[in-house]
């Protein structure tokens, strides 16, 4: 463990991971859990068969575009951004919570930034308590969390202030993605060290509460694991299916609603594993694109909910109206 912990350290650095300034940080806590403090910017529901499916706006953030290619020659994302219109320097990310309301429970996929800011960002994060409260759901009535894996974006609600953001849910989790993030943080400013910190801050408090899940596992009524390793140790997607309708959510499968399905075998600095994260990629976004299934993306833009469709020897996603 610690000589790939070492190895992902120099990955992280080599991708431009802003090593060298605070890599995260936390935000006044009323930013993150008060609808006053951090207000409701876009709620989108629809129906799955008989699932209510809610997609709260959480949070935004920016990062350097060339940590989207690591495994590229520099240069190369520039002009592949710049051909749909966007920014060559930078891409700015959503990142959207889905509620998933299935046989008398209430399921949230991940938890978002919470109290958390990455580094060079506005505080803009924390929106998804906003969110429940519109929808008329207390914190207290949230019976399951889902946790794809343990990167501070996906887990920064689970907890605040020390104690458990949803004290009456359950937490699941995959175990290697618990034994991963809740190791002791290095002493340095590094990115990994700071991720370690937050998965502490953010784990800790809700271990008692975790039960762990495995591919295949149905965690809920129709809401199924898919594993899909290679962007963390043990990252999963998860699978929604009711009524004969299905929606596979990415997750973190791919992170960019373009460079992801269009050019897959590009590496991401975060990634883990990139051969295992690629093969992940193609496996699913194959499998979505047969099965013409509905996708979710984590960080697409708003409310995320499209299909992956075939174009020569990669993929598209199209955004599709779902309300």
């Amino acid at each position: 463990m610690s000589s790939f912990l070492t190895n992902r350290r120099q990955l992280f650095v080599a991708a431009g991971a802003l090593a060298t300034a605070p890599i995260l940080r936390a935000a006044p806590a009323r930013a993150a859990i008060d609808p006053a403090g951090a207000a409701l910017r876009a709620v989108h529901r629809f129906s799955l068969g008989g699932m209510k499916i809610s997609v709260i706006d959480d949070a935004r953030f920016t990062f350097p575009a060339p940590m989207f290619a690591v495994n590229q020659p520099e240069g190369t994302i520039a002009p592949f951004l710049e051909g749909f219109g966007l920014p060559g320097e930078t891409v700015s990310l959503h990142m959207q919570m889905t509620l998933v309301e299935t046989g008398g429970r209430k399921v949230l996929l991940d938890t978002g930034m919470g109290d958390i800011t990455f580094p060079g960002n506005a505080v803009d994060n924390g929106r998804l308590f906003a969110g429940l409260a519109v929808l008329g759901v207390a914190a207290e009535d949230i019976t399951d969390v889902i946790i794809s894996h343990g990167h501070p974006d996906h887990i920064g609600a689970c907890a605040i202030d020390g104690a458990p953001a949803f004290p009456n849910a359950t937490y699941h989790i995959p175990p290697e993605e618990l034994e991963f993030w809740t190791q002791k943080p290095g002493d340095g400013q590094d990115f990994m060290s700071m991720m370690l910190a937050v998965g502490n801050a953010k784990l800790e408090p809700v271990r008692a509460l975790t039960r762990p899940y495995k591919d295949g596992d149905e965690i809920a009524p129709g809401v199924f694991a898919v594993a899909a390793p290679g962007h963390t140790v043990a990252h999963h997607a998860i699978l929604l299916s009711d009524g004969g309708e299905k929606l596979l959510h990415l997750m973190d499968t791919a992170v960019h609603y373009l460079v992801g399905p269009e050019q897959p075998d590009w590496a991401m600095g975060v990634e883990m594993d990139v051969e295992k994260a690629a093969e992940t990629r193609r496996r699913l976004f194959r499998q979505a694109a047969e099965e013409k299934l509905l996708v979710a993306g984590y960080h697409f833009p708003f409310p995320g909910v499209g299909r992956i469709v075939e174009q020569g020897a990669a993929w598209r996603y199209v955004p599709m109206q779902t309300a």
